[in-house]
């Protein structure tokens, strides 16, 4: 059980897929016509970032969370394409050979480091062949081990180190496009008025909380909440959504869930979740969405049809439509 102690063993530390590189010019050879089109199929608009087609710059993005970020810092100026098509889980999806190929075209290239080896690899790359620009959103960002992985990189979670990231990427669509350094800084600004809304929203969840626990049934990307707000989260699996959860981490989960009286598991909107079911089932419990906005779905996740997304979702709708309802139910902490 990857419980929030500060006691670890070998065994929290995860194992994440790794995208398997076919060497290094398989790597640049084509992936033909795969990223001819936004994924999200033209999802502009929304929150005030767009993407736009006949924009002058062509940015790509390793997964929802900073595409969102990209677009929202582009406004106008720049397409923002996500390379996880819509349905994927952007911690699982491996691209095909080739993908260097069809980005060594555009002007920017935004990713997470260590959070999937095919980013890091498609970074250096893409540096050593120098024609596009790399942008490390985690700059600077500093990485903790928390109880359910060393290193943990999901900073993207807490809408107040996000600022940072966004700040990152500003400063890289800048160099790009110097001539409207003002423009991506003031769109930066705007967006990081609204994480920080974001935050005062989400401590006021916790502040009027009865609870102080959360059981999440899939892959655990939460523990940054942690971190920022004191939210303890347990999970029988780990970070990756390849772990198996033991029959002893389960039981434990379950014990726990009648310990502190929790009413709810959580399960991540882009995964199966037939562990969560399984122990709703088991305790009585009701299932509750959550997202780690990695993924994009144009509809209901197989789960529970009661839940309704849409592909051009960004950040804060992650967060205001699912996270931060599921966490006031779960957390008991209905005005």
């Amino acid at each position: 059980m990857r419980a929030n102690t500060s006691e670890r063993t070998s065994s929290d530390v995860v194992s994440r897929r790794t995208f398997t590189l076919l060497g290094a010019g398989a790597l640049a050879t084509g992936l033909a016509g795969c990223l001819g089109d936004d994924p999200q199929d033209g999802n502009g608009g929304g929150g005030g970032g767009g993407d736009d087609g006949d924009a002058e710059f062509r940015v790509f993005a390793t997964m929802p969370a900073v595409w969102d970020f990209t677009r929202q810092v582009a406004g106008d100026r720049m397409e923002a394409i996500d390379l996880v098509p819509v349905g994927e889980h952007g911690h699982d999806w491996d691209p095909q050979p080739g993908i260097v190929q069809e980005m060594d075209g555009a002007d920017g290239f935004v990713y997470l480091r260590e959070f999937s080896s095919w980013q890091d690899d498609a970074a250096s790359q893409l540096e050593s062949d120098g024609e596009t620009l790399v942008i490390e959103a985690s700059e600077g960002i500093e990485f903790f081990d928390s109880p359910a992985e060393d290193n943990d990189e999901h900073w993207w979670m807490d809408p107040i180190e996000c600022r940072n990231g966004v700040d990152n990427i500003a400063a890289g669509l800048a160099e790009i496009d110097p001539e409207n350094t003002d423009e991506y800084e003031a769109n930066a600004a705007a967006f990081n008025e609204e994480l920080e809304s974001l935050h005062e929203e989400f401590e006021a969840i916790v502040d009027r909380a009865r609870l102080n626990e959360i059981v999440v049934g899939t892959h655990d990307s939460f523990q940054w909440w942690h971190r920022r707000y004191g939210i303890d989260i347990y999970s029988p699996v780990g970070t990756s959504p390849d772990d198996a959860a033991s029959p002893g981490d389960v039981q434990e989960i379950e014990e726990l869930i009648e310990e502190f009286d929790i009413g709810h598991v959580l399960y991540d909107v882009g995964e199966p979740a037939r562990l969560a079911e399984s122990l709703a089932e088991e305790t009585g419990a009701e299932i509750l969405p959550l997202s780690p906005v990695e993924t994009q779905l144009d509809g209901s996740p197989d789960i529970d049809s009661s839940v309704r997304m849409e592909p051009d979702w960004g950040y804060v709708d992650h967060f205001r439509e699912l996270n931060l309802p599921s966490l006031e139910t779960a957390l008991d902490a209905a005005d």
